[in-house]
């Protein structure tokens, strides 16, 4: 009887220090994301120019992966005004920067306060199958709401290649599409202005527990500027791949969203931006394809 109570004791005591070890163990560490997760592989003039193919051009710089969420709350006017949506705040994901891949040499003066301001603003979400787009108010300009069809996700495969949905699931790749309006709206235009275009594009993927956030400096410009209401916006195409960087408890992916964020250009004559010698476009011509769209610095 005494020993099979020692045996069941040691028992209880192996079973204890094994969980004990679970609770302890360390959360799976996110995998450092690559520029190339995502990647601009044609371009077209939206004037009945036929496409242009540009090889593979690379996002510029990256954040994560992270564990957790994105932030699309308190987004107020979504105007890139200071602390008014997440990537307009200081971050621990971002330390030491006043927004998401801005330095404070970087910021404007978008309220006529100082140069206080990130410039970030949300265009929208891509989730379960469409593009749910978010809109910029301003007073005496009203409420503008971005094109529904603003992105699109086609092409879709999971880690073995087989055709899956686009978000959920075991979705690990794809082709993507960024189609704005043939030509800028008169409404935005009025709204933020006509003088500059938006010199960074950031894309947050969201899988399993995890995100990264790819930004897209398009501050050099080496395809004719887009202006007004008459001129043709591009439309760009490229590939998508999170396979080695987002994944959730059990290994896989499965994309459960994308969120899009533009911001507004550094000044007069941003700096240039390096691109490969082997691209035919820089990253510039990326900004004039994502959004041609056009901003001065808002009045107080």
């Amino acid at each position: 009887m005494a020993k099979t109570i020692k045996i069941t004791t040691a028992l209880m005591l192996t079973a204890a220090m094994g969980y004990s070890q679970l609770a302890l163990a360390a959360p799976i560490t996110p995998p450092p994301c690559d520029v190339s997760d995502i990647q601009i592989t044609t371009i077209q003039k939206q004037d009945g120019s036929a496409a242009q193919n540009v090889g593979a051009i690379n996002a510029t710089a990256c954040y994560g992966a992270f564990s957790g969420n994105d932030d699309v709350s308190m987004l107020g006017n979504n105007l890139g005004y200071d602390n008014v949506g997440w990537l307009n705040k200081e971050s621990a994901y971002w330390p030491g920067m006043p927004g998401a891949f801005v330095t404070e040499d970087d910021l404007q003066d978008l309220q006529g306060l100082g140069n206080i301001d990130p410039g970030w603003i949300f265009f929208g979400k891509y989730t379960s199958g469409n593009f749910a787009p978010a809109s910029s108010s301003k007073t005496g300009f009203g409420t503008y709401n971005y094109a529904a069809d603003l992105v699109s996700l086609t092409n879709c495969k999971d880690r073995n290649g087989n055709s899956v949905a686009c978000t959920g699931g075991s979705v690990v790749s794809g082709e993507w599409m960024y189609k704005p309006p043939v030509n800028n709206p008169q409404q935005l235009l009025d709204m933020l202005g006509t003088n500059k275009f938006f010199d960074q594009v950031t894309v947050v993927f969201k899988s399993g527990n995890m995100f990264a956030l790819y930004n897209f400096n398009i501050a050099a410009l080496n395809l004719p500027p887009v202006f007004g209401t008459e001129d043709e916006n591009y439309l760009f195409k490229g590939v998508w791949n999170m396979e080695d960087t987002l994944l959730n408890a059990s290994g896989g992916a499965g994309l459960s969203h994308i969120s899009i964020w533009g911001r507004d250009p550094v000044g007069d004559t941003p700096p240039p931006v390096d691109v490969p010698v082997s691209s035919p476009l820089t990253l510039a011509g990326l900004g004039l394809l994502l959004l041609g769209l056009h901003r001065r610095r808002q009045q107080a």
